[in-house]
């Protein structure tokens, strides 16, 4: 009959063995929604900014180290048709409802230039859009995202231009959960406590 010792090791290794997936990395779900906005006054403002998600709300699931893309299309509308170049301020806003509310804002500033084409008489329009970053995003349960803008490239004619660039999030850290592996084994402890006092309550009777 096998002693107490080798019981109780025998139920640590089968522990072990069985929850062997606790080892796997963790993953979390994020869903939320992104929006594009131009952050300068309209007042005396002579080029504004729109755009739009291709894909918002957005929702994915992933470990540390995983990444999300969502396509973001911007349009350049410039009143000023002049050969200069003007500039405005501009940001992107995720908002969060998992794994819980939060939030981020990534700013950036976007130009616009105007040079009128003899040839074809028209405005040609030229522009970037440069952002700032990363932002991170603290979860409160302990998960981490970076989120990245694309520098975007904007062309177009007669004051309107467009052009894309991407919005990246990359997990950069997942809540930690209790994992299987430590629940078996605080069993297999108490199990034993519970044997081994059993066992000294019957040699003292």
């Amino acid at each position: 009959m096998p002693s107490f010792k080798a019981s109780i090791f025998g139920g640590v290794v089968a522990a072990i063995a069985i929850s062997s997936s606790a080892w796997a990395t963790p993953i979390e779900t994020f869903t939320g929604s992104a929006s594009f906005s131009d952050a300068s006054p309209l007042a005396n403002n002579l080029i504004y900014f729109t755009g739009s998600f291709a894909s918002s709300p957005f929702s994915f699931t992933g470990g540390v180290g995983s990444t999300y893309t969502d396509l973001l299309t911007v349009t350049g509308l410039d009143a000023n048709l002049i050969n200069w170049t003007d500039n405005d301020q501009v940001a992107v806003n995720v908002a969060f409802t998992a794994p819980n509310a939060a939030g981020a804002t990534i700013g950036g500033t976007g130009s616009l230039t105007d040079v009128f084409k003899f040839r074809g008489f028209y405005w040609q329009d030229t522009g970037t859009i440069t952002w700032n970053g990363p932002a991170i995003v603290d979860f409160a349960d302990g998960s981490e995202l970076s989120l990245v803008m694309d520098n975007i490239t904007l062309n177009g004619i007669n004051g309107i231009a467009t052009g894309s660039g991407n919005l990246t999030m990359t997990v950069q850290k997942v809540a930690q959960v209790p994992e299987p592996l430590t629940l078996s084994l605080f069993g297999v402890g108490a199990a034993g406590l519970f044997a081994a006092r059993r066992r000294k309550q019957a040699a003292q009777a």
